[in-house]
């Protein structure tokens, strides 16, 4: 697919970053968060027909829209900046954000896309494939957008997100806020009060950390991993139970912006997670892991995550939890490698925005006919919920000889439908 680019344009803060503002402190958690980018497409019925013929009225709604996400900027002021090469602050310089407009082909309607979603068609809809984008000077931005017309009057919108700088929450608040503004224009709507927290006081930033959180970004971007879709009816718990490999340990983020005894709002920007992981069981001996087991070890790990967790965790400057992490990252990559299917342990990893109603956010062009990431990750289930709110769609990488094991096993294809259109379910 050949995408006609119809703008390319750097949008800036609608108002100057004050002085005492210019730089944002980096947390501990922003720099145990890998260094890449994550993504997230929203596919919209659309607010016209945009063909060669372009209307007024449709000209409006795109210049409506950069100028609503310019005041937004203001806001979220961090995502018009650059982070540093120390990976310790965010330079708020107002350098803006890349804004492109791209025209698919007429050839490709958006219920072609969406009839059978397809990771290399989805990665062209974002403003860069996340997986070859390495993040190696002060030039990367931490933000990026890029708006797909499709003939038929659909819209997708593409985001990449600077991960050290914004986690699922934070990325999806700033959407929400954006789309409010969009569609009201009128200020007062968006809670304007401390987007922008600093928690190094909570977090403090350690200068070892970094270079591990690379390893793993590099061990994360296996090249053989394979990335397939899978729905499921069931709730998560189902999905914690059938998607991992035998003698497996899982991976958990838990929002922590609620659950400190000081709570965060929100929509502040950050990673602003702590990550539980549970090993399986296997008593037997047999190389079988106990799934239900595993699964229920999960959800009482998560709710042990509370304030008092957070301050015996992170407290002494989280020089506990610092030497812990390292051990860990040494013990994953022993031998250079995890890709080995037969090494006995391989840490699984659950991640994505479920639960924050992104298929509410509307732009004035109604709702989402479909919400999506577009991301290769190595034994990662990246998941996300349905538009009906009854099922979570999961996109799952793993190594190639494991993911035909997967697409066989019992559970997966009791629950699990493989390739169903996001339209099937509207």
């Amino acid at each position: 697919m050949q995408l006609d680019i119809i703008s390319k344009n750097i949008i800036k803060p609608s108002s100057p970053t004050p002085l005492h503002l210019k730089t944002h402190k980096l947390s501990l958690l922003d720099q145990l968060a890998p260094n890449n980018y994550t993504s997230l497409l929203l596919f919209y019925d659309g607010p016209s027909r945009f063909d060669d013929k372009t209307s007024a009225s449709t000209i409006n709604d795109y210049h409506h829209l950069k100028s609503s996400l310019s005041k937004t900027l203001t806001l979220y002021y961090p995502f018009a900046g650059k982070v540093l090469k120390d990976n310790y602050v965010v330079d708020c310089d107002d350098s803006g954000v890349p804004f492109v407009e791209a025209r698919v082909p007429s050839s490709i309607s958006m219920s072609e896309v969406l009839k059978n979603p397809e990771m290399n068609t989805l990665q062209q809809l974002l403003p860069f494939n996340p997986n070859k984008k390495y993040l190696s000077s002060t030039d990367d931005v931490n933000m990026a957008i890029q708006i797909n017309h499709f003939a038929c009057g659909g819209v997708a919108i593409g985001f990449n997100f600077r991960h050290i700088v914004a986690d699922a929450t934070a990325s999806i608040g700033f959407i929400k806020n954006w789309a409010k503004l969009n569609s009201s224009d009128d200020n007062s709507i968006i809670n304007y009060k401390h987007v922008v927290v600093d928690c190094t006081d909570t977090f403090p930033r350690n200068k070892e950390i970094p270079s591990y959180a690379r390893r793993i970004n590099e061990w994360q971007r296996a090249p053989e991993c394979v990335t397939k879709r899978f729905v499921f009816d069931g709730c998560k718990l189902l999905i914690e139970r059938n998607i991992d490999s035998t003698s497996t340990i899982e991976s958990i983020p838990v929002n922590l912006r609620n659950r400190m005894n000081q709570p965060l709002p929100e929509d502040c920007i950050g990673n602003l997670f702590h990550s539980v992981t549970c090993a399986a069981n296997n008593e037997a001996g047999d190389g079988h892991c106990d799934k239900s087991t595993l699964a229920r070890n999960v959800h009482e790990s998560k709710k042990m995550v509370g304030g008092d967790f957070v301050r015996k965790v992170y407290q002494d400057g989280g020089v506990v939890f610092v030497n812990q992490y390292k051990e860990a990252v040494e013990e994953l990559l022993k031998d250079g490698t995890n890709n080995d299917t037969t090494n006995s342990v391989r840490l699984f990893g659950f991640s994505g925005p479920m639960g924050l109603q992104f298929y509410e956010i509307d732009f004035g062009w109604g709702k989402p006919v479909w919400v999506t990431s577009a991301m290769r990750m190595h034994n990662t289930a990246m998941l996300l919920d349905t538009r009906d709110g009854k099922g979570v769609e999961a996109w799952v990488g793993l190594p190639i000889n494991d993911m035909p094991k997967l697409e066989q096993d019992p559970g997966i294809l009791t629950y699990a439908s493989f390739t169903p259109s996001p339209r099937s379910r509207i």
